[in-house]
């Protein structure tokens, strides 16, 4: 028996709530009157957008209805099946890619959050790691995402994890350059 599934991506639809968000928070802000800072307040916001982006890119979209775990000849038919963008973009990830794709994700955490310690950030990069390659596998399991585990997705994770610290690790050296380059000019 084969069924036909639909694919359906989430940056879209995580988008608008993100928009609807953003509105929200303008609104109760002029409520609130308070005094907070615009530039975290656009990293946080880009930071959100970022994370629906990995989720997008890790998942590789939602298929509905949930796939049958027995149905061996399904077919699935992509929202980008006409310009082929999901096909040549998931298919053909090599680990470069996968260094890239979390390279901000350790620059976010640099920004937004207080670590200033490496321990910290390589246990909060790795949660993070696990937690979506986690979740992949359980939707997956319940038929909600396309199966396409297999043992790269190792060699994946941990290129994930170090593409994290190195972005954590870039960060803090450029701010330690430029604060000892601050610190070294002698004041006119």
């Amino acid at each position: 028996m084969s069924s036909t599934y639909i694919l359906y991506n989430i940056v879209p639809f995580g988008f608008l709530a993100l928009l609807v968000f953003i509105f929200l928070d303008i609104c109760l802000d002029y409520f609130r009157k308070t005094k907070s800072s615009h530039v975290k307040r656009i990293l946080l916001y880009s930071f959100l957008f970022y994370c629906i982006s990995i989720i997008q890119v890790k998942f590789g979209g939602i298929t509905l209805p949930p796939q049958n775990p027995h149905d061996i000849q399904s077919t699935f038919i992509s929202t980008n099946a006409w310009l082929g963008i999901y096909d040549t973009l998931y298919i053909n990830k090599s680990i470069w890619s996968s260094i890239l794709l979390f390279i901000p994700l350790g620059m976010y955490l640099t920004f937004l959050f207080p670590l200033n310690s490496l321990k910290k950030t390589i246990l909060i990069i790795i949660v993070c790691c696990l937690g979506i390659d986690i979740s992949r596998l359980l939707l997956e399991w319940f038929g909600f995402v396309m199966r396409h585990f297999n043992m790269r997705e190792i060699i994946y994770l941990l290129c994930n994890i170090v593409g994290g610290i190195l972005g954590f690790i870039f960060v803090n050296f450029v701010q330690k350059a430029s604060h000892s380059k601050y610190v070294s000019e002698p004041k006119v």
